[in-house]
């Protein structure tokens, strides 16, 4: 599948668009596919086994003027460009989108509700964002974000998409987004301050998205999500 096909693909479900760039323009801040290919290499981001973005040095194609990417296997796809200005964008299908109930809740008796997809609190939404946000980290320390970063994180068709918790810690499966309307966050900050907020900032964005949903964390709940952020970035899960 060439990349307009799987782009129209995972923009047809639920997906996630990332994008991420300085606030003040260079048309040549990456000159070469060497400094691209060293800057992914650097920035990636390893915490569960699947890193964000997916990247291969290998698999990776150049034309001139961006560096792209995709993968395509099973339940997870995605496509990015890093651009030579730095401007980073990246569409990434959510794996609920495209896997059966029956399949994702093979060990459930009886099976939650049908639902267009699925969502899971820390997997799907908590932990993509930690991920995502550190990231964005690793191109401002790459230097290709000053002085001023901007970045905005955008998830797309997740009307009658439900969340879920594995353990059902925090509640049924009646958390449904009802609405068609994008959920975003904005952010423009100094580069130098991402590295200090990206954290918090991938909770609440997760917080954002839960209210979407109909689900108001109460605080003993935000305290297990940020512990369970914090198992993910010094891995411990």
């Amino acid at each position: 599948m060439n990349n307009e096909e799987l782009l129209k693909e995972i923009r047809s479900r639920g997906y996630w668009r990332v994008e991420v760039r300085s606030t003040e323009y260079q048309d040549s801040r990456l000159p070469n596919c060497a400094a691209m290919k060293n800057l992914m290499s650097s920035a990636t981001v390893s915490l569960r086994g699947w890193p964000y973005p997916y990247f291969r040095a290998e698999e990776a194609t150049y034309n001139g003027k961006w560096l792209e990417g995709q993968v395509n296997w099973d339940n997870f796809r995605e496509y990015w460009r890093l651009y030579e200005s730095g401007q980073w964008l990246h569409f990434l299908g959510l794996p609920g989108a495209w896997i059966t109930r029956e399949r994702l809740f093979q060990h459930r008796s009886p099976l939650p509700p049908q639902h267009a997809g699925y969502l899971h609190v820390r997997g799907d939404i908590l932990y993509i964002l930690t991920e995502i946000l550190r990231f964005a980290v690793g191109l401002g320390q790459g230097g290709i974000l000053s002085p001023t970063a901007f970045l905005s994180i955008q998830l797309h068709n997740t009307r009658d998409y439900v969340l879920y918790e594995s353990f059902e810690r925090f509640f049924r499966y009646d958390y449904v987004n009802k609405s068609d309307r994008p959920i975003e966050q904005k952010y423009t900050l100094p580069v130098n301050e991402l590295s200090a907020v990206s954290d918090q900032m991938a909770l609440d964005v997760a917080i954002k998205v839960f209210s979407v949903f109909g689900w108001v964390p109460v605080d003993a709940a935000i305290r297990t999500l940020a512990e369970d952020q914090k198992k993910l970035i010094e891995r411990r899960l």
